[in-house]
């Protein structure tokens, strides 16, 4: 389907994303191709005003947008933003380079049967996926799948609903697409997951043939809706013409009673296929080259050209090349002259990602939590909509050097000195690195000799003397990174993978340990840290069904494990408690790993065999980050104090608590040279209609790290971030606000040097972390570096 250009009655951008033509009309509103900033193409649903005005919409929006967020899975297509409560709600899809399967199927043909073996592959796994996520989909259908060139894409939860009930789910009502359904949707009885499998074997049988398997025609032509809803509750389905090595798979998908179909895992068996499908040459040719084909499109759309714009006239110019606009290495976009650069006007219109985002110092989620887009883009359907795009992401061949990110700084004004500047002038960035998305500092930062890396959607490399990129890994769903000996450790969606820090090639990746038929298997979670041995990590018990495979019925047992850094090999593993929270943040000590959670407690394990050695009571409702120095772990004390527990014991050697009345509390600490350092202050917050506001001064405390005595203090004249741990440069101690930037307090002279601000936005939250001898500070998707002085 051709894009359509914008016309004057159209927004120039929607949130933080310039519009560059419409895709069409959905069932809630229009539909837009746009790009972010950082060079993401998105498509981007506005919401109709009439629905914006009515309570009802916006409480079920706002309930969607949360479901999707809930589902990660490589073969799902990931919610990357969305304005749930601003006066015109819109929601952000990432965006895939390939067609809906109906128009494919269209256009060439049905597929031949290894395409369709991976694509029941892949939408087996996203099933699975969106049923740990507790949802069942409910509406999968051709329309809903997308081709890529890298497998296939399950879109739009527009109906999905929790698996514990809503009204949506009850007996009676019929939600989904008639030849699609399963018999139990159909008949308006309650939908669980199976009912998913079900319409996954409609859609293999339609890959195959062209044709759903109730879809024969009637006298009249093409059956109707409600001959179809018959059918499927009371006919056997028609799978002539479905080849006999897919048969198998289908047929067990389509049996009436649900306890008889397979699990979403349990497909690769049926489809003699291995457990993941291929990731590259599975799609017909033809229907490859069409794709290829129609990504120029997209290339062209960089600058939007509206009807009456002096440059839709037949003198327009044509486009350029703007070599500082480089969205990745290779990779030059095109802007017409004149045309606004994608940043520009962005200043008040920063990317916020959906839901609160975890604060710096604390990990992300478990990562089957996450659900963030990724850089190979996602196509987005509306009413079966189908268009296709390219997220800027390519590589073409040998060309010119691209240049830096925008923003960044030349090697020679990295490496210089700092400019001298009047007392109490902040600094200015030695270098300024933007990313593809929104606020990546709240996932983590690592640091490897030279590099800083970010994780997110995808993992780069950044040089820390200039800010240039040294490389990327599009589509790494990186979390929770921990680097060691030169390598980088990261959890994604459904693999733990090392790769080379200074090139970002794969080491190894972690392969579950196949268990034994009604046994279980050990997948890996979320990765809590690594030394020069071993790689320590969360991890999942799963329950395996009578044929080996997972049970995706079965309750998850919890863990813990120990991976050999050189090649991934299990050390050793032990069971946590089951209502443990995988949600943990840690640290190494020489023979012990330590790791704080929102279970209010600091726990202590043996490096040699994982047992636990000891426990310390925290009364931290969050996984704040233990901080370690002279043989002392200091973290969270009862009541919303700071204490400091002896590592070879668990022992508490001396704790501070503060005074509630006051709403005051002492936030996770910072120390160097036998000096502890935190703030003690609080944040007005409302609750059930009651205003809590700090009642004294927040103020900036150091402590005698041996015994707790109160060295100094420095009261601030702001509310500053409680629940992040200030970050120590040299001498200068790092102190975020929400709304008044950072403040470099000078430890020495126990003074503020300066307070360092962005025009990005009070509402955007900073993550700092400490690199050498610089602080490097995200805020939005802008990673700065600064000097501590």
């Amino acid at each position: 389907m051709p894009f359509e250009p914008l016309d004057r009655t159209d927004p120039e951008s929607v949130g933080p994303y310039l519009l560059l033509a419409r895709l069409g009309v959905g069932g809630m509103g229009r539909v837009y191709l746009a790009r972010s900033a950082g060079g993401r193409t998105v498509a981007v649903k506005v919401v109709r005003a009439d629905l914006a005005g009515d309570a009802d919409f916006r409480e079920r929006f706002r309930r969607e947008v949360s479901a999707a967020q809930s589902v990660g899975g490589t073969f799902t297509a990931p919610v990357v933003d969305a304005d749930r409560d601003g006066p015109t709600p819109w929601l952000a899809t990432a965006y895939v380079l390939g067609p809906a399967l109906d128009d494919a199927v269209r256009g060439h043909g049905p597929l031949p049967v290894g395409a369709v073996r991976t694509l029941g592959l892949g939408l087996g796994q996203a099933l699975a996926a969106i049923h740990a996520a507790g949802l069942v989909h409910r509406d999968l259908k051709p329309s809903n799948v997308l081709l890529a060139a890298d497998g296939p894409r399950v879109i739009d939860f527009g109906i999905a609903r929790a698996l514990d009930g809503d009204r949506m789910t009850s007996t009676g009502v019929v939600v989904g697409s008639p030849g699609f359904m399963s018999p139990e949707q159909a008949a308006g009885r309650r939908l669980g997951p199976a009912g998913d499998v079900f319409s996954l074997g409609s859609v293999l049988v339609f890959a195959a043939t062209g044709r759903g398997p109730f879809d024969h025609a009637e006298d009249g032509g093409a059956p109707s809706a409600a001959s179809l809803l018959y059918r499927v509750v009371h006919d056997e389905p028609d799978l002539s013409g479905v080849p006999g090595p897919l048969l198998p798979a289908v047929t067990a998908c389509l049996a009436k009673d649900p306890a008889d179909r397979p699990s979403p895992a349990g497909l690769g068996a049926l489809l003699g296929e291995p457990a993941a499908p291929a990731r590259s040459g599975w799609l017909p040719a033809a229907l490859a080259s069409d794709i290829a084909t129609r990504a120029a499109e997209v290339m062209d759309l960089e600058a939007p050209v509206r009807p009456g714009d002096p440059r839709s006239g037949p003198a327009a110019a044509p486009a350029v090349r703007t070599p500082t606009e480089v969205s990745d290495p290779g990779t030059v976009r095109l802007r017409a002259p004149g045309a606004p650069a994608p940043d520009a006007g962005r200043a008040g219109h920063p990317t916020e990602p959906i839901g609160s985002a975890p604060p710096a110092g604390r990990p992300g989620p478990s990562r089957r939590a996450l659900l963030l887009g990724g850089g190979a883009a996602v196509l987005a359907g509306a009413g079966g909509l189908t268009a296709w795009a390219l997220s800027g992401g390519s590589k073409p061949g040998p060309g010119p050097a691209p240049a830096p990110p925008t923003g960044s700084a030349s090697p020679a004004a990295a490496s210089s000195a700092a400019p001298s500047r009047a007392p109490g002038m902040p600094p200015a960035p030695l270098w300024t690195y933007r990313t593809a998305e929104s606020n990546v500092g709240s996932l983590g930062m690592a640091f490897s000799p030279g590099l800083l890396h970010l994780g997110s959607s995808d993992l780069v490399a950044v040089n820390l003397a200039d800010g240039k990129e040294k490389w990327i890994t599009k589509d790494a769903m990186a979390y929770n990174m921990a680097c060691a000996g030169g390598t980088i450790s990261y959890g994604t969606v459904a693999d733990l993978i090392t790769v080379d820090a200074a090139t970002g090639t794969v080491l190894w990746k972690y392969q579950s340990e196949r268990g034994k038929p009604n046994g279980t298997q050990i997948a890996s979670d979320m990765v809590l840290n690594a030394d020069d041995r071993t790689v320590y990590a969360m991890c999942a018990y799963l329950q395996l069904d009578d044929k080996g495979l997972p049970d995706m019925g079965a309750k998850t047992g919890k863990g813990i494990m120990a991976l050999s850094r050189k090649d991934g090999s299990m050390l050793w593993n032990q069971h946590r408690q089951q209502t443990a929270d995988y949600t943990v943040s840690s640290d190494l000590t020489a023979d012990a790993l330590l790791y704080t959670d929102s279970k209010e407690n600091l726990v202590a394990r043996s490096l040699a065999d994982g047992s636990q050695t000891w426990f310390a009571t925290t009364n931290s409702h969050a996984a704040y980050q233990p901080v370690l120095q002279d043989g002392l772990v200091f973290c969270s004390a009862d009541p919303n104090g700071l204490q400091a527990v002896r590592v070879s014991d668990g022992k508490q050697v001396w704790a501070k608590t503060s005074d509630r009345s006051t709403h005051m509390w002492y936030s996770p600490p910072a120390a160097g040279g036998h000096v502890v350092y935190s703030v003690l202050g609080g944040m007005t917050l409302t609750y059930q209609g009651t205003t809590f506001t700090p009642t004294a001064p927040t103020r900036v405390v150091a402590f005698n790290a041996a015994d707790g005595t109160e060295l100094w203090h420095l009261e601030l004249p702001v509310e500053v971030s409680m629940d992040t741990n200030p970050v120590l440069v040299g001498d200068t101690l790092f102190v975020p606000s929400p709304e008044h930037g950072i403040y470099a307090v000078d430890v020495v002279g126990h003074k503020v040097r300066w307070v360092f601000q962005t025009n990005a936005g009070a509402e955007l939250p900073w993550h700092l972390a400490g690199g050498g001898d610089l602080l490097i500070a995200v805020q939005g998707n802008q990673v700065m570096a600064l000097p501590p002085v």
